[in-house]
């Protein structure tokens, strides 16, 4: 056995030497070629290349950074606005692996910004929304990682794209097994036919080891040792060090189910050394997840939750929810396991505080919880077993199932007064389309019917006008847009901020370069999910729509700014100009200010207005929280 495990160190040691020598030489040449060629957009082509190459396998993620910031400079000055943002997204990426989520999210948002403003490519966008998928995924949240997930898989799916593609569908994967095991294994077709297309291997490695998962969770151990061994040819070949990590945990569990345990050990400890000298804190907390789970199965209760608390410090460290959740259920185990009921329970309800801030509290999730809550019971009643009374066991069996009726009552109540909240909110919702569509569309309409009627007059006198079509033409126009504002306005997915913000900028962007304004979008990150109810958002948007439409056409500036934040629990969202402004005494008349200032009124907020001749303009919009 320790000539067969010496071989196994022998030839992971051979390939990690072939790797590092490969790596070296792919390195030189692409800093040769680098040195040889015209600044231009190969120069910008190859440079990604090199990063990439830094980053995976070589893992020099400062000369990456440092090769990005030169590079992004370039790019931005023979305006490679593609090369741009794909620099841009490696430096999201390399804060996302030091467990920056917030740095990560931001450059990830920039990307996003680039492309919509210079419509560029969708794999590029794809590759954006998994990684606002995987940092909201690591932040524990779950319901804004799925919906981004969802959108990257719906442009891998429409365009056929084929790089860097797996990570949204094993982010998926993980997430419904939380919720809908079932629906989380019908993934796993998709991963292992994502796996076999993508040009990027180190997404290769990730899917065959998401796969390798798989097969433990159905107990099929030919097939998670095959996809096992895929991942670790991955690991070595393509990835950086710490990823076989990975495959050495795994090896760890899958002897352990196989009953082999001093092979298993071998892997963990091996593991072990590495995370350490590494000092990588993620990769730390899986081997101690490994480890503890090893002696758990031998029954050395002690040296497991030695493990497992280390996991816990290290979880609890990187703000990883689930792993701290995970831990929790194991001590309980543990604590049970060895007679020890205050420890378990005091564990139980830990586990159960994590998963209730984890997850959206609907009525399944609820009756889940109750039931929960009777298993703390039972282990309270286990603790008080050792006291010695039948009577008081009783006691609380009978207050517990008390407490569940009542509780199970409340939850119908509940339910019934949401009901009726809701018919309510339809209700308002009904009357609200029905008076924007007679107000907004309505008028619009007759207008086109009434120009329309005229055009068939003037043909059949032999008088037609064709300013008039040009003039239906624009009422066409504006119903479109108009019916547009309200579709986006009634859908619940557009209540967060950023919608706001990314519609409004869809809409200033064009209009700031058609009239050669330069421009800045100033809007703090808390503001990104602040939710907006349908009620306020239109007329938000309608409010900065028309100061928009106001600077482009009296404004004569050359610089704009929007800008929004959150002062003393309140929204402000300001326009500025640096125009020719207006004497607010007498442009305060005008049409467009007026509607401002009613919609601003009409949801609780106020408008202010400050404008000097040749000073510029200041338009702006408070709203309580």
């Amino acid at each position: 056995m320790k000539n067969t495990n010496k071989n196994i160190f022998s030839f992971i040691l051979l390939l990690s030497f072939s790797n590092i020598c490969f790596g070296n030489s792919q390195s030189n040449s692409l800093v040769i070629l680098l040195k040889k060629i015209p600044h231009d957009t190969n120069y910008v082509r190859t440079a990604e290349r090199y990063v990439w190459h830094l980053i995976n396998p070589l893992d020099d993620v400062k000369k990456a950074d440092s090769i990005i910031k030169a590079t992004e400079k370039l790019a931005l000055k023979i305006k490679d606005y593609e090369g741009y943002a794909r620099l841009h997204w490696y430096a999201g990426l390399m804060r996302f692996r030091e467990i920056k989520m917030n740095e990560s999210l931001k450059y990830y948002k920039e990307v996003e910004e680039i492309i919509y403003k210079y419509n560029l490519s969708n794999h590029l966008l794809q590759k954006v929304y998994a990684g606002y998928g995987s940092c909201y995924y690591h932040n524990n949240e779950f319901e804004k990682a799925l919906k981004f997930y969802f959108k990257a898989i719906e442009l891998t799916e429409k365009y056929k794209l084929r790089e860097f593609i797996t990570q949204a569908y094993i982010g998926v994967y993980e997430i419904l097994q939380l919720s809908d095991v079932a629906k989380a294994i019908s993934y796993t077709k998709k991963i292992q036919e994502a796996t076999y297309i993508d040009t990027d291997y180190s997404m290769r490695f990730l899917g065959e080891h998401a796969l390798f998962n798989y097969g433990i969770i159905k107990k099929d151990f030919v097939y998670a040792r095959e996809h096992l061994k895929k991942s670790e040819n991955f690991a070595i070949k393509y990835c950086r060090k710490s990823m076989i990590i990975n495959c050495w945990v795994g090896y760890g569990h899958l002897y352990a189910y196989l009953n082999k345990l001093d092979e298993g050990f071998i892997y963990l400890y091996k593991a072990k050394k590495l995370a350490e000298e590494l000092n990588i804190d993620v990769r730390k907390a899986q081997v101690y997840g490994g480890l503890g789970d090893y002696f758990l199965l031998q029954n050395k209760y002690k040296e497991s939750e030695m493990y497992f608390l280390k996991m816990l410090e290290l979880s609890k460290k990187d703000n990883f929810g689930l792993g701290q959740k995970e831990v929790y259920e194991v001590l309980s185990k543990i604590g049970v396991k060895t007679k020890n009921f205050r420890k378990a329970y005091k564990y139980q309800s830990l586990a159960h505080t994590i998963n209730d801030s984890l997850f959206s509290a609907n009525l399944a999730s609820k009756i889940n919880k109750l039931e929960k809550e009777k298993q703390d019971a039972n282990i309270k009643v286990l603790e008080l077993s050792n006291k010695n009374s039948v009577f008081q066991r009783n006691i609380i069996l009978f207050v517990g199932i008390l407490s569940l009726l009542f509780s199970i009552s409340i939850i119908f109540l509940i339910i019934n007064r949401n009901k009726l909240k809701r018919f309510k909110a339809e209700q308002l919702l009904r009357n609200r389309i029905a008076a924007d569509l007679h107000d907004e569309i309505g008028s619009t309409l007759s207008s086109i019917s009434i120009l329309s009627e005229l055009v068939a007059y003037q043909q059949k006198k032999g008088d037609f006008k064709p300013e008039i079509m040009q003039q239906v033409s624009n009422d066409s126009r504006e119903v479109i847009d108009k019916m547009d504002d309200i579709i986006w306005t009634i859908n619940p997915e557009n209540d967060a901020f950023y919608n706001l913000e990314t519609r409004l900028k869809s809409f200033a962007i064009p209009l700031f370069e058609s009239k050669d304004i330069e421009f800045k979008f100033d809007f703090s990150p808390e503001l990104e999910f602040l939710k907006i109810d349908m009620g306020k958002r239109r007329d938000i948007y309608l409010i900065l729509k028309e100061a928009v439409n106001n600077l482009i056409k009296y404004s004569q500036c050359k610089n704009a700014i929007i800008k929004g934040s959150i002062l003393n629990h309140k929204l402000i969202l300001s326009v500025i100009d640096d125009g020719i402004g207006f004497k607010n005494n007498v442009e305060s008349l005008r049409n467009g200010l007026k509607n401002m200032n009613n919609r601003a009124k009409k949801i609780g907020g106020n408008l202010f207005i400050d404008s000097n001749i040749g000073k510029g303009t200041i338009i702006k919009l408070e709203i309580g929280l």
